[in-house]
């Protein structure tokens, strides 16, 4: 499979699960502590095993339970030509055990393998209890990559967890927050004596774009801007849920992903979170600000499968047990699995009463052209990526020097993000410059960009190409004498200025 896969020109990447096991003990399927009990897994001070992981904890602060993982990893890497791989839960792990990995895996492949994981900070190890953790801010200069909920959570609104009511009413950039408030929200802000603007009104949808503008940076530490209070801040230093928003010393070191094996898809989310009048093509539309905020933003771009072509488990949050019923691809692109029953009692039961009349609700459910459609832009974003260095700048220093966001600052609606990237002198630019912005709003928008004053911007090629999907891009404007760019509504759009262009 590696072979043929590399044959077709792709890279493959391996998912492991290192930080726990099914079982642990004498369990008929217990296996470490059957080689040697008490020893490869974490124990508490009671001796119990720790399963803050919902499964039996490894512990890979042990000598050998490293030594487990690293060698493993060296056979995937060298034996199998495996190009790169995806950590479970990395932060329960020490970063010296993946630091010793990376120089393992390399040193045995002739080349680099990409790691990259989930660095939460959670559990018996949480904020370096046991040892330095592998996980989100404690990974600056290794080049190991860790996911970013910061701009996950930005544009999807609320958190990994929530349940009850909150999985409606915590809207997010891209799904409706102060643009298109749903009938719950609608309900708060006209209940007698309510004061939720904070929550739920302007203030909270520029809060959720700085979040965004944060991701499109690379989610680095040390890059400033005007945030909506009107201060120059460093991302570092602009709060996500008590934690710094930045953490990156470099892009290489950020995942950006707003969907992912893990909770619900996006199409499941919006279904709960949009106002249920919203069309389905609008909700398409929805979906691909989305996609666009991770393929515009600097770092590693991550996509789940079938992201593109509306996927939904039919709301199941956790659907790694549900089998084919729940977790199938239909690759004729006519059915996107929604409505296709309640999702499995565990993880979900809590959620029916919310779950149940959207999934008989036919206006919630994608005609075939909505899922073509997405997946045509999609496929378009793909394009645009790769036609130019400047979406995936390569240092810390390159993104400072190059990139200045758009439409920031008090005076922002907060509904657009967007960025300019210099490109003259920069190798593979193909442009002199590229700019973009997405308009969560379902009205047009526009953004002043004066220090653009006087230059020639057209579309993107790809965007102007007569094949092109999203046709309403075509109505984006750029006036050079006043510096105002114009967006139509839930468009993302790019912008180039050729070499030749003054």
């Amino acid at each position: 499979m590696v072979q043929a896969l590399h044959r077709a020109g792709l890279r493959v990447g391996m998912d492991v699960v290192y930080n726990h096991t099914t079982a642990s003990g004498q369990h008929p399927k217990s296996v470490l502590d059957r080689i040697v009990p008490g020893y490869y897994h974490r124990l508490d001070a009671r001796g119990e095993v720790e399963r803050s992981t919902c499964c039996d904890n490894t512990a890979t602060e042990h000598a050998m339970m490293a030594r487990l993982m690293i060698d493993s990893a060296v056979v995937w890497a060298r034996d199998y030509r495996v190009d790169s791989f995806r950590f479970d839960l990395m932060g329960h792990q020490p970063r010296e055990a993946m630091v010793r990995l990376q120089q393992a895996v390399d040193r045995a492949a002739g080349r680099t393998i990409h790691l990259i994981g989930e660095g939460w900070n959670f559990g018996e190890v949480k904020d370096g209890a046991r040892f330095v953790q592998a996980a989100q801010g404690m990974l600056g200069g290794t080049g190991i990559a860790t996911f970013s909920d910061r701009g996950r959570d930005a544009v999807r609104g609320g958190g990994c967890c929530d349940g009850g009511p909150e999985q409606v009413t915590r809207q997010g950039w891209a799904s409706g927050l102060h643009t298109a408030p749903n009938e719950a929200v609608q309900a708060l802000l006209a209940a007698p004596g309510a004061g939720p603007a904070a929550e739920y009104g302007a203030p909270a949808l520029q809060r959720a774009a700085d979040l965004v503008r944060v991701a499109l940076a690379g989610t680095l530490r040390d890059f400033s801007f005007q945030t909506a209070s009107g201060e120059v801040r460093e991302a570092g230093r602009i709060d996500y849920a008590g934690q710094p928003a930045g953490y990156a010393r470099e892009p290489g070191e950020i995942v950006n992903y707003t969907e992912n094996h893990d909770n619900a898809t996006l199409w499941d989310v919006l279904a709960l979170k949009l106002p249920l009048a919203t069309p389905a093509a609008e909700r398409a539309r929805v979906q691909h600000l989305a996609n666009a905020v991770v393929a515009l933003s600097q770092g590693i771009a991550y996509f789940h499968a079938g992201q593109e072509m509306l996927r939904s488990k039919s709301m199941d949050r956790n659907s790694y047990d549900s089998g084919d019923w729940f977790n199938r691809l239909d690759w004729t692109f006519t059915d996107n699995g929604f409505g296709a029953g309640l999702p499995p009692r565990q993880d979900n039961e809590g959620s029916w009463p919310l779950m149940a009349p959207r999934l008989a609700d036919p206006r919630l459910k994608p005609a075939p052209a909505d899922i073509t459609w997405t997946r045509d832009a999609f496929l378009d974003l793909l394009k645009v990526r790769a036609s130019t260095t400047l979406l995936r700048l390569r240092t810390a220093r390159d993104i400072q020097e190059r990139l200045t966001l758009l439409a920031t600052g008090p005076a922002q609606s907060g509904a657009v993000v967007g960025a300019h990237v210099d490109g003259r002198g920069y190798p593979g630019a193909g442009f002199a410059g590229l700019a973009f912005l997405i308009n969560a709003a379902p009205v047009a928008q526009q953004v002043a960009a004066p220090a653009l004053r006087g230059q020639r911007w057209q579309l993107h090629p790809v965007l102007l190409a007569p094949q092109a999907a999203d046709r309403r891009a075509a109505q984006a404007a750029w006036d050079a004498d006043t510096a105002t760019f114009t967006v139509p509504p839930r468009t993302a759009v790019v912008w180039v200025r050729s070499t030749t262009s003054p």
